[in-house]
């Protein structure tokens, strides 16, 4: 499991800021083992809420790329930069400038397609199949090739801001969770 020592707060030096980083490549580690096989994604209602938490990290990412964008302008603008092999600088953050544009417009259209993905699947739900039973977390019964279902429904809707996932950005002073529970649905 990952350390969450540094929880919502923010952090409050650059190790802590790039261990944020490192965070992130961990649980989108972690999320990818868990969605290979069950009893870890078993429901579409599952699928919705991993896409619909994926697209708000996505356009936070976005806001992200500005922010780094804004510190190196900042500091090239009070002449804090120099660069190891002695390039110009206005030369080499011109070029990552150019890649930032792009890496922006890439995660812009992540997060539109995302939206789109998870609003096409809105409507999907599970159905028994013939051996199965219908309502297996009301019943409390389950049949050994059901034990993932029933694992999956136990802790619906979990949302990947749940502390064994990622931790979600600080909005402002309060926090502002992304909505995962699904209307007119029956698994909800």
């Amino acid at each position: 499991m990952t350390d969450h020592k540094l929880g919502l707060a923010a952090a409050s030096n650059d190790d802590e800021t790039a261990q944020l980083a490192s965070k992130l490549y961990e649980h989108v580690r972690q999320l990818n083992s868990a969605t290979a096989v069950p009893p870890s994604l078993t429901l579409p209602s599952t699928t919705y809420a991993i896409l619909g938490n994926l697209s708000a990290a996505t356009y936070g990412l976005d806001q992200l790329l500005d922010q780094i964008n804004r510190f190196f302008l900042r500091e090239l603008q009070a002449g804090r930069l120099g660069h190891d092999h002695g390039e110009d600088l206005t030369d080499v953050l011109s070029r990552y400038g150019q890649a930032l544009v792009e890496a922006r417009h890439h995660t812009k259209a992540l997060f539109t397609a995302l939206n789109e993905a998870q609003a096409a699947i809105n409507a999907v739900h599970s159905r028994p199949t013939p051996g199965r039973l219908a309502n297996l977390t009301t019943q409390g019964m389950a049949g050994e090739q059901d034990a993932g279902v029933a694992a999956a429904a136990e802790d619906f809707p979990r949302p990947i801001s749940d502390p064994t996932f990622l931790e979600p950005p600080l909005l402002s002073d309060r926090q502002n969770p992304v909505r995962t529970r699904r209307l007119k649905s029956p698994e909800a």
